[in-house]
């Protein structure tokens, strides 16, 4: 199957982004973001990006809204999915290069969006494929959510920079290390590689050691230490922090 990325423009294509979300995340009507966002979304300075099958069919989306922060102009990405039966195909990478085409194109040079710390592929994805980084971690970020994969446990989550022109990106978008991997890391966080098992099997240990993981983060962000690796291993993978001062992480 081949697939094609291009901006969702017909209310339809939009829509169908309101329904993914469903499918995806499995989130109530209440938490899904409406209609009417991704209409004005397309209106305002954002984007919502789809790749569609060869007839048509929306599988996966990326959007983004305008954001502004200390003088800074940004974009906030609210969401980036594909559908079961699509995944593992390079789309998701695909919808990320498209959004940081439309980002240059209009100018901005960074892109910051969330995800949940302890999901190892996102980690991997975010800071090794993509070139992130992260120095903010904010606890129970959404408050109580419906979705099944965070499983009735606190939304804490990572908040992370993507510097669209910056040395890592560059490197990590070649296929190369953002990261010098002969680089000692100031700290290290470890989480599990399976997770989400942990917390279906076992939830007070993975709600035990959720905790844990966002008090090590929240020591080492106060310390001015910053995310800039992540390597995986047979059960547990690491986050790998240096030097917030450090050139080397843009």
């Amino acid at each position: 199957m081949t697939y094609s990325i291009r901006p969702c423009q017909r209310r339809e294509e939009l829509a169908a982004c309101v329904e993914l979300q469903k499918e995806i995340w499995g989130y109530t009507d209440a938490e899904v973001y409406p209609l009417r966002l991704f209409v004005n979304l397309t209106r305002i300075g954002g984007h919502a990006l789809g790749a569609f099958t060869d007839r048509g069919q929306l599988v996966g989306f990326v959007a983004a809204m305008p954001a502004w922060r200390d003088g800074r102009r940004y974009l906030h990405s609210l969401s980036l999915g594909v559908a079961a039966g699509h995944r593992d195909r390079g789309l998701g990478r695909a919808l990320k290069l498209a959004q940081r085409d439309e980002a240059l194109r209009a100018g901005v040079r960074l892109v910051e969006w969330t995800y949940d710390p302890m999901r190892a592929k996102n980690a991997f994805f975010n800071i090794v494929r993509l070139g992130a980084i992260a120095r903010r971690y904010v606890p129970d970020y959404y408050g109580l959510v419906a979705s099944r994969l965070q499983q009735g446990l606190p939304t804490d989550r990572l908040i992370c920079e993507w510097w669209l022109t910056s040395k890592r990106v560059k490197r990590a978008l070649e296929g190369k290390p953002a990261r010098s991997p002969q680089l000692r890391p100031a700290a290290e966080v470890a989480i599990p590689n399976d997770f989400e098992s942990l917390a279906e099997q076992r939830p007070k240990k993975a709600r035990a050691l959720q905790a844990a993981v966002r008090s090590q983060f929240q020591k080492w962000f106060n310390r001015k230490l910053i995310v800039t690796g992540f390597v995986r291993g047979d059960r547990f993978s690491h986050y790998l922090l240096d030097p917030a001062d450090d050139d080397r992480k843009r």
